[in-house]
């Protein structure tokens, strides 16, 4: 499909399935109402929200369309999407596209920042389109913490010299398994040598024995001594909310929103430890057998333009960062972002420039084995 007008015209009067996860009332609000509304006003297009539970059953369902032979037709049009399973559909040509070059959202983005340039370590290539930030960063009680950690060896310093104030979500629970991988960056020497689209195995073998070093001598001086976890986000969130513990990695929509709801400690704070915190960013793409790729790609690119961009960072909305490069927005749009950022409580445009990527999936199925086997078990 080439220009954009002739897609607009294209997807005018037609319906768009959009498979999403669907586990947030705030972020099934946002594509309900907002979404729904300007696909409906704007361009003519009904949403139809596809809610699943694991985007894995979006990828499931496109391969077994196609083995099936339905190569045209299929019943996803849209998959909100990133890591294992865009490299799935990627790599099994089961992606359309590249769709990126058309849509008016593409200006307002750096497309040689790996943030938006490669997922878990594999090119994009125009295969799929920005949609969320999701910065996992750590958060502290500014009453009880003077000196912030710049690195791991610090928050283990910290962590002595405050035993049982500081823990983190278990893995193979997706937040749990989030802090493995900054540990990994954080103590083998940065995030640039995982950077390839392939996991490095010498690489691993010579630098996973200083992972497994650091987490045991960190879990003694964890919340209850490191003999049992946070066994979910929420869990985790509630041990800081009641001040139990002091410190803890999270992501910045649940750090706000503590902060916005007065649920957390009232001086508490975030930051990033530079070159390890991440920035955990997911897509949209579009199955290779779509039924309405036009009505698709007008989908897409309302979700990365600067209004969908802005309207879902609204801690009231979602608080999810923004993808997009507002040094790139009209003034007027800057000064927007820079207000919903000022309500949002978090400097998250410092937190971003700290944070980097996250790289192929299978280095953090062998971080998740690493801790059950050698500091768990």
């Amino acid at each position: 499909m080439g220009r954009h007008l002739d897609i607009l015209a294209i997807a005018q009067g037609t319906t768009v399935n959009w498979a999403m996860w669907g586990g947030s009332d705030q972020i099934n609000s946002y594509a309900d109402s907002w979404v729904a509304s300007k696909l409906s006003n704007d361009y003519g297009i009904t949403l139809n929200r596809v809610p699943i539970n694991d985007t894995v059953e979006a990828v499931n369902k496109v391969v077994g369309e196609v083995q099936a032979g339905l190569t045209t037709g299929g019943s996803i049009d849209l998959i909100w999407i990133n890591g294992e399973n865009f490299r799935t559909m990627k790599q099994g040509d089961l992606l359309f596209g590249p769709f990126t070059g058309p849509l008016p959202s593409t200006a307002f983005y750096d497309l040689d920042d790996p943030t938006v340039a490669i997922d878990f370590g594999l090119p994009i290539e125009g295969y799929s389109a920005p949609y969320t930030g999701s910065l996992y960063v750590m958060a502290k009680d500014g009453d009880r913490v003077s000196d912030t950690p710049q690195d791991f060896d610090q928050l283990l310093t910290w962590a002595e010299a405050n035993p049982g104030r500081f823990t983190y979500v278990a893995p193979p629970e997706f937040d749990g398994s989030r802090f493995l991988l900054t540990v990994l960056y954080g103590v083998t020497g940065g995030f640039d040598q995982y950077a390839g689209a392939e996991f490095d195995e010498a690489l691993w073998a010579q630098n996973s024995p200083q992972v497994a070093e650091y987490l045991r001598a960190l879990k003694p001086h964890l919340w209850r001594g490191g003999e049992t976890y946070a066994p979910t986000q929420t869990r985790l969130l509630e041990l800081f909310s009641n001040g139990e513990i002091w410190m803890m990695p999270a992501f910045t929509p649940n750090i706000a929103e503590g902060i916005a709801t007065g649920r957390f400690p009232a001086n508490t704070a975030a930051f990033a430890l530079p070159g390890a915190s991440l920035n955990d960013s997911s897509f949209t793409a579009i199955p290779v057998n779509a039924s309405n790729p036009a009505a698709a790609m007008v989908l897409a690119d309302v979700l990365a333009g600067p209004e969908g961009q802005l309207e879902k960072f609204k801690p009231e909305v979602w608080g999810s960062p923004p993808l997009i490069d507002r040094s790139l927005l009209p003034a007027d749009m800057q000064q927007q972002f820079d207000q919903v950022e000022a309500n949002y409580g978090l400097p998250l445009q410092e937190l971003t420039a700290n944070t980097v990527p996250i790289v192929n999936a299978e280095y953090t199925l062998r971080l998740e084995q690493l801790w059950e086997e050698e500091v768990v078990g």
